[in-house]
């Protein structure tokens, strides 16, 4: 069964979901990350989950675009395609694609990369 991604503002078809090779999150580590779960098809701690994402973006100087209202219904409508009640999420907040040299400065005029994959740990 193939699954339903989240990447920059819309769900997608798993064999249509990329991001750049040159992302700063793939060549550097240069992002914000946290794994969620599901139970009962509800996420545990969502609202907590999401304050810390922002903390740590804000700890490097990343600014997310999205509210976290409209992350977090991007994080349940993602669970919803994908039909699962018992899953994990990870969710992936990256600095974008740039060139590839050191710190590019902070990349800020350039689009981040988020991206929201779910996993059956049903």
């Amino acid at each position: 069964m193939s699954r339903t991604i989240f990447i920059n503002d819309r769900l997608v078809p798993e064999a249509e979901a990329r991001i750049s090779v040159f992302d700063h999150g793939l060549l550097y580590g240069d992002g914000v990350f946290e794994g969620l779960r599901s139970y009962a098809g509800r996420v545990f701690r969502l609202d907590a989950h999401l304050d810390r994402l922002w903390a740590s973006a804000r700890a490097i100087c990343l600014e997310i675009p999205l509210a976290k209202e409209a992350l977090a219904k991007a994080v349940i409508d993602t669970l919803a395609a994908n039909g699962l009640e018992d899953g994990y999420i990870r969710l992936i907040v990256t600095r974008g694609a740039g060139i590839i040299e050191a710190l590019d400065e902070l990349n800020r005029d350039r689009g981040l990369s988020i991206v929201l994959v779910t996993h059956d740990a049903g």
